[in-house]
């Protein structure tokens, strides 16, 4: 079922209609009968009973974690985290550096990636206690909200539960029905017609590294970053559309990603739901856990280092299952690292007022940007293609360049 079918638009049009008609029982049950229809065009008979089993063991061990021993809790994400593994594949194809995704199916291995990230949160939090009530059919709904399902964004379970709690907290005035269907008109656009029209000049698995110019290389690249911000923000932009008028709006996911100064503003401007995740769950605890550690605690630096790169790490294994990804990863981390090491010290030489006003002007910012593009344009050749591949443009690239030089 794509998003710009007529089976689509017409289940998006019975949740818009009808879910904020319906109360209680009715409505759930009619949300649950959305969802599966749309998760079983995507599955079929075999994926979509293995994600419902995914799904209630996530809801066991959300059950089983609150008052009990940080034992029982460690267990559940432990055997979570196994289940994801196998059902991604890690266990056969971590450790190959090929199989990377054509540009076709990069996004299609999304939907149990964000359902993981999903259950965990509730999970840890319901350890924490600050989950709140966690009824079964609302915990399986959420899990299977066909807004947030394959591609995201990620949302929180307290903030679906507190809209689903709530259906005429937002009322559906004639403005926010327009808004909300520009919107999806606007991601149609993005998804349908403009990405299509980039996609035969992407980078892509297969091409001919050594017979193409730097300048094909750089251009199939920059290409490659724009359809897949034009393809995942179009998707986001649907689902929040989508979303928005039935009631229970996704999370905001793209900022202007193109226009950040930094690696650390692109990543709090691109995927900002999965940043916010990384950032609450991975990066805060880690840190905290490293700021600690006999030796390393008293090395500030060093604990933040860590944590960012064991972050992105995360990030990037968790976007596939092929050795590139944890690259891709690292290659972040490693700029996180560089880009909070160079603020540190620049404020340390000039102090934050100077600082701040000489990154302010107009041709530092200029710089900044464009800088910040190119990285992130070249980086996302780990995303796309396999680590072979990866370096071969590179020394291709780097080659070409080298005689430029040199002529």
């Amino acid at each position: 079922m794509a998003l710009n079918t007529w089976q689509f638009l017409l289940l998006a049009a019975c949740a818009a209609f009808f879910l904020p008609l319906t109360r209680g029982w009715i409505r759930t049950a009619l949300f649950l009968a959305l969802n599966l229809v749309f998760v079983w065009s995507y599955w079929g008979a075999a994926a979509t009973p293995v994600a419902m089993a995914f799904c209630l063991a996530g809801y066991a061990c959300a059950r089983l974690v609150p008052r009990r021993s940080t034992g029982v809790f460690a267990a559940s994400l432990v055997v979570l985290t196994g289940l994801f593994a196998y059902l991604r594949g890690y266990s056969t194809e971590f450790l190959t550096t090929g199989g990377g995704p054509t540009v076709v199916g990069v996004m299609a291995f999304a939907g149990l990636s964000f359902m993981f990230f999903k259950i965990v949160h509730v999970v840890i939090d319901a350890a924490a206690g600050t989950v709140g009530p966690l009824p079964f059919w609302s915990y399986v709904n959420y899990c299977l909200n066909f807004t947030t399902v394959l591609m995201g964004p990620i949302q929180r379970y307290q903030d679906f539960a507190a809209q689903w709690a709530s259906p005429g907290a937002a009322p559906q005035t004639f403005e926010a029905l327009v808004d909300a269907s520009n919107r999806v008109l606007r991601g149609l656009l993005k998804a349908f017609a403009l990405a299509p029209l980039l996609a035969p000049y992407v980078l892509q698995t297969g091409l001919p590294i050594e017979s193409l110019s730097g300048t094909q290389l750089l251009l199939r690249t920059y290409a490659f970053y724009i359809y897949l911000y034009l393809e995942f923000s179009g998707y986001c932009d649907i689902m929040i559309g989508v979303g928005s008028w039935m009631g229970i709006r996704p999370p905001e996911n793209f900022f202007l990603p193109f226009l950040a100064r930094n690696v650390s503003a692109y990543w709090l401007r691109v995927h900002r739901s999965l940043t916010q995740w990384l950032t609450d769950y991975v990066f805060t605890p880690t840190y905290r856990v490293a700021l600690g550690a006999p030796g390393l605690g008293r090395h500030a630096f060093l604990a933040l280092s860590a944590s960012l790169i064991l972050t992105m790490l995360v990030a990037g294994v968790w976007h596939g299952t092929t050795l590139h990804f944890a690259v891709f990863g690292a290659v972040h981390g490693v700029a996180l690292v560089a880009v909070r090491g160079y603020e540190h010290w620049m404020v340390r030489w000039l102090g934050r007022a100077r600082f701040r006003r000489i990154t302010d002007t107009p041709y530092v910012t200029v710089a900044a940007v464009f800088l910040t593009y190119n990285f992130t344009s070249l980086a996302y050749a780990f995303f796309v293609l396999d680590l072979d591949e990866s370096v071969r443009m590179f020394g291709r690239l780097t080659a070409l360049a080298a005689a430029r030089l040199t002529a």
